[in-house]
């Protein structure tokens, strides 16, 4: 890092996080004068008014600008979408901001007031609050019991997309725009949907206008703080910054620095626009490489230069910050926004497309040491040993497992069986954490309720009954004691998750219905094909490719669990079911049974086999789970978008919990896998922590037979490796090979931690002398010492494997 980069980065980690009252109220102040109008056009024009009020500012040494909020890593208010929460927090249920266990937040007394007041005005009529009166009975009981959630995506905003930032760099706003008016000029009047369509012409045109105007407004800014400074360095710096943030987004970019510029422009109006998380930036390195090309050919710019200006747009990323409820942020632990950037894989002919972009993208991650973005590596056979290498070692030296690697293959494969044209498959992209899209045309990467699959296989072994709330779910066929057969308890599983995945899919239908009432965001759907065409918002079925489908949690630790009842019960019939079930109710506590609850307890840890050890017998109920899951979600639900326009609009497989494994976990009881009563479910597909004992190539070898063809909301794999692995070129090789091995095999995705287990502990015990200490917690990574003690002990508790 030269010394500018140094001095940014020291800014940035130095700036305490901020609740920021600005954005709400000017929104909410505007909304209160459209009331009435179409929401689409109430939302525009509130856009508008939010880029055209709010503060903003030019950081000394930037050479990207931009913000979001007063202060950077603070971050803006979005009561529309929840309000409840933020009064019951701001009086300390169950934390005041500043007092959180995690991801705290600071707010001043003036903001204070200004978000309170807004909260009050909006409680009661939230996007959340209509979502949760218009869900049937059999839902909010799933939702309290823990069983489900859709908090995060209408608690919080729609997000996991990525806009088509290619297509403003070449050709600016300025088409998005000449588009939008040719399609006006189109629309016959007496059209029954003339009305409709051109409301939603209006609004992306206002929205269009909303960001050119906040970019003028940053370049006036520019020029006023040029006019305060002697240095003509930093004279010439700024304005050279206001020329540039006059010319894009609209016209396409002239240099590297203006498409760099553009990008973040765009990125920051989106997450303004509709309180976004997982608003990706798809293939990086390809649709800026051949700006930096030019520049590099016509004596421009050097090597040096376009890597400060990569980590200068590295920097600002790390700037954006969301505040979610203290329940969402359980399930999003870290101060994570989710912003993925993807390099290397290939291009259309099957050419490597590794670029001098890519390696200054690795080089950024070795070098900053940030928690975003994710910088993703897509691998195929052509991605030479030489980049993943690379790549490996900036992991290392990041020790937050970024780079992630991801396998082209195996996703094309998953795109191609969906239905994506096979000349869009090679530019899919991980959104989010790992979820896969196609830039420009797909609308939301992941989106859906949460289902705990664990939790259901605990309420099957109950006889449909909730063991924490007593709410009887559905009654078995047949009562689970009276089973002969591990057949008997599947199918009474496969029963009762067909019940849960019934309400989630009407979960996600209602949550659209409310969506589209409430919540049409237009600015972002001109940056997705076909909205414009269509005339359509993203989530009235503007997008060519949409599937739908929430995070799952505890697959694996379920699959451990059916093998804990087959071992013990019909297999070796060292307990009776009657005696397994009543271990698990009484938590493992029972010492006057024969044997006692904690002997099979020790039992089910150490002599049961576990996936993860490329054991079959293990590994063919997880499979099992897989299969029936995925098939269904694929096969037998449809969105709410079906026959609309976009495809496949059926669900898809999402094994991407974050930290939900926590949070899920905790309201889960005692379990045949040998889990204790509220403590984590294994994360991703990832083997449950401590069940690992053959080395990585077993563990590997079993996340191998996993079914990935469902999974386009993505597997995440994280892998913990001892010391001795990456201590040299030859063992570091080594994890090439087995990673080529498993991907071989149609494998997702893995990412590695890298961090000793004691110096976690001494950051848990001095968090004060680890402020840098990085960690990958599931498909993001994130400052260890920021993260609440539940989500560090989960990290910690992950096993170290060996070759």
């Amino acid at each position: 890092m030269n010394e500018r980069i140094q001095r940014l980065r020291k800014e940035l980690t130095e700036q305490k996080p901020y609740v920021d009252g600005e954005r709400c109220k000017i929104f909410t102040e505007s909304m209160k004068t459209t009331d009435g109008l179409p929401i689409i056009i109430r939302r525009a024009k509130s856009f508008y008014e939010v880029l055209d009020k709010m503060t903003v500012w030019v950081k000394p040494g930037e050479l990207i600008v931009g913000n979001m909020a007063k202060n950077a890593k603070s971050s803006p208010v979005f009561p529309e979408y929840s309000a409840q929460w933020i009064l019951e927090e701001l009086d300390g249920k169950p934390y005041r901001w500043e007092d959180r266990p995690g991801d705290k937040f600071y707010i001043l007394p003036e903001d204070e007031k200004i978000v309170r007041e807004c909260a009050e005005y909006w409680n009661g009529k939230t996007l959340y609050d209509y979502v949760r009166k218009n869900l049937p009975k059999e839902v909010n009981d799933a939702w309290d019991a823990g069983v489900t959630d859709e908090t995060w995506v209408c608690a919080a905003g729609l997000g996991n997309e990525i806009v088509d930032y290619k297509m403003v760099v070449e050709k600016g706003l300025e088409d998005v725009l000449t588009r939008i008016q040719e399609k006006k000029d189109s629309i016959d009047i007496l059209d029954p949907d003339a009305l409709k369509q051109l409301h939603f012409l209006e609004a992306a045109k206002l929205g269009n206008e909303a960001v050119l105007n906040y970019s003028n407004r940053l370049a006036d800014k520019c020029e006023e703080e040029a006019g305060k400074t002697d240095d003509p360095e930093y004279k010439k710096e700024l304005m050279e910054l206001a020329e540039i943030c006059r010319y894009v987004p609209f016209h396409p970019a002239r240099t590297f620095q203006e498409a760099v510029q553009s990008i973040f422009m765009v990125l920051l109006a989106v997450h303004m626009e509709s309180n976004g998380h997982a608003i990706s930036l798809g293939r990086f390195d390809q649709y800026v490489y051949p700006l930096y090309k030019k520049d590099i050919e016509e004596g421009r710019i050097t090597k040096e230069k376009a890597l400060e200006i990569i980590e200068c747009f590295f920097i600002k990323c790390n700037e954006l910050n969301k505040l979610r409820s203290w329940p969402d942020t359980e399930f999003f632990m870290g101060y994570q926004m989710f912003i993925n950037l993807a390099i290397c894989g290939q291009t259309v002919e099957g050419k490597d497309a590794t670029n001098d972009i890519s390696r200054m993208c690795i080089q950024a991650c070795r070098e900053l040491k940030l928690i975003t973005p994710s910088v993703s590596v897509k691998c195929f056979d052509g991605t030479t040993d030489e980049v993943l290498m690379d790549a490996l070692e900036a992991t290392i030296e990041h020790k937050g497992g970024m780079p992630a690697f991801y396998n082209d293959k195996a996703f094309i494969k998953i795109l191609r069986e969906m239905g994506v044209a096979e000349e869009d498959l090679v530019d899919w992209c991980p959104d989010g954490c790992i979820e896969a899209s196609i830039p420009g045309k797909w609308d939301f990467a992941a989106k859906g309720p949460w289902l705990s699959i664990e939790k259901v296989l605990e309420i099957t072994l109950n006889n449909g009954k909730d063991p924490a709330t007593g709410t009887v779910f559905r009654k078995p066929d047949k009562d689970i004691v009276a089973s002969s057969s591990m057949e008997d308890i599947f199918e009474e599983y496969k029963k009762t998750l067909k019940y849960f995945l019934d309400l989630n899919c009407l979960t996600e239908h209602i949550n659209d219905e409310v969506h589209v009432r409430y919540d049409l965001n237009a600015f972002r759907s001109s940056l997705v094909q076909d909205c414009i065409g269509r005339c359509l918002d993203l989530v009235e079925g503007g997008a060519l490719y949409s599937a739908d489908g929430g995070p799952t949690a505890g697959t694996i630790s379920a699959g451990d669990a059916l093998t804990g009842i087959e071992y013990l019960v019909f297999d070796k019939k060292i307990l009776t079911m009657e005696q397994l079930l009543h271990a698990c109710a009484t938590n493992f506590e029972d010492e006057s049974t024969t044997p006692t609850g904690k002997e099979i307890q020790m039992i089910m840890k150490n002599k049961v086999p576990k996936f993860g050890n490329d054991d079959d017998y293990a590994d063919k109920w997880v499979v099992a789970i897989e299969e029936y899951v995925g098939h269904s979600l694929n096969h037998d639900y449809k969105s709410s978008k079906y026959g609309k326009g976009p495809v496949p609009c059926c669900f898809a497989y999402s094994q991407t919990p974050v930290t939900g494994n926590i949070s899920f976990g905790s309201r889960i009881g005692a379990t045949p896998d040998g889990r204790s009563a509220g403590e984590p479910v294994n994360n991703g597909v990832s083997p449950a922590n401590g069940s690992e004992r053959n080395g990585a190539t077993a563990a590997c070898n079993s996340v191998a037979k996993i079914p990935t063809i469902y999974d386009q909301k993505g597997n995440i794999f994280n892998m913990r490796l001892a010391p001795s692995t990456i201590a040299n070129q030859e063992s570091r090789q080594k994890i090439l090979d087995m990673m080529r091995a498993l991907f071989d095999k149609d494998a997702e995705q893995i990412q590695f931690n890298v961090v000793d287990n004691e110096v976690l502990k001494e950051a848990q015990k001095r968090p004060e002398d680890f402020p840098d200490l990085m960690v990958r917690v599931s498909g993001y990574s994130a400052l260890f010492t920021s993260l609440g003690v539940a989500c560090q002990n989960d990290v910690i508790n992950r096993t170290e494997v060996e070759m």
